[in-house]
């Protein structure tokens, strides 16, 4: 019976601006009776006011799924509990127990290049505390509409709006941030896209721009070649020096731009 009063029930979930390479990580975790309530029982601040936030710069959407559960992990590693189920709808997170026999016995080695695969290192962390806690993983369905579902499904549809509104937040903070130090100030930026080609524009606005590229309105080339990451920003004194910047740059071959640009 004891065994079962400590059981414990880990959801995480993510948001994350792609183009900023900023992502914001979100957990919460229950004792794993919270699930037998009845779907609509359990109130929302029951979840929100258990909820961890934690901002992470210089990621992506799948590294940022595996940085948040392995932050989860190790913050609840220790002290006496039974089982422990994570629930994810992060298909890299869910899978990564099937893939794990063949991961380690290849060493993390990709057969097409022969050199270490992307996040190997967040891979090992994750199976060694698999070795460590004995985990279950349980996929979830995400972005759906909670009132339709059950307890579980509650849940994790309150983690995933804190996590949006949470992302939400952090980019407003930047933005006013940035009108307050930089009202107007015009730039060139440089994205490399899914296809490893620079695109170039300018902006004084760069955090709108870059959304709009989100969104496939910035640019018809940069929305066939998404998704893409803001390399580089040369700011610009004003609107003309920023265009002929901007021009300049675009008449140089790829690899001269690497070498102005210092990529």
């Amino acid at each position: 019976m004891n065994s079962v009063m400590n059981d414990l029930a880990l959801f995480t979930d993510v948001s994350v601006s792609p183009g900023l390479k900023l992502g914001v990580g979100v957990y919460v975790i229950i004792p794993a009776l919270f699930l037998e309530s009845s779907s609509g029982v359990i109130a929302r601040p029951e979840i929100t006011g258990r909820i961890k936030v934690r901002r992470f710069e210089g990621t992506s959407s799948t590294r940022l799924e595996l940085q948040t559960v392995l932050w989860a992990l190790t913050e609840n590693r220790q002290g006496p509990h039974g089982s422990l189920t994570i629930y994810s709808d992060s298909q890299c997170v869910t899978g990564l127990l099937q893939r794990k026999p063949r991961l380690l016995a290849g060493g993390f080695i990709s057969k097409k290049t022969n050199r270490q695969i992307g996040n190997a290192s967040l891979y090992r962390a994750f199976y060694e505390l698999h070795d460590e806690l004995g985990f279950h993983i349980v996929k979830m369905a995400g972005h759906s509409r909670s009132r339709t579902h059950d307890t579980g499904h509650r849940i994790f549809s309150f983690v995933d709006k804190e996590a949006r509104k949470a992302l939400k937040v952090w980019l407003n903070e930047l933005a006013e941030e940035r009108a307050k130090t930089n009202s107007g100030r015009w730039c060139v930026y440089v994205l490399r896209c899914r296809n490893n080609s620079l695109y170039i524009g300018m902006t004084n606005d760069l955090e709108k721009r870059i959304e709009k590229h989100n969104l496939g309105t910035g640019s018809k080339f940069v929305r066939s070649w998404r998704p893409f990451e803001l390399v580089k920003t040369v700011p610009c004194k004003d609107a003309g020096e920023a265009r002929r910047l901007e021009c300049d740059l675009k008449k140089l071959t790829r690899k001269k731009k690497i070498e102005a640009l210092e990529l």
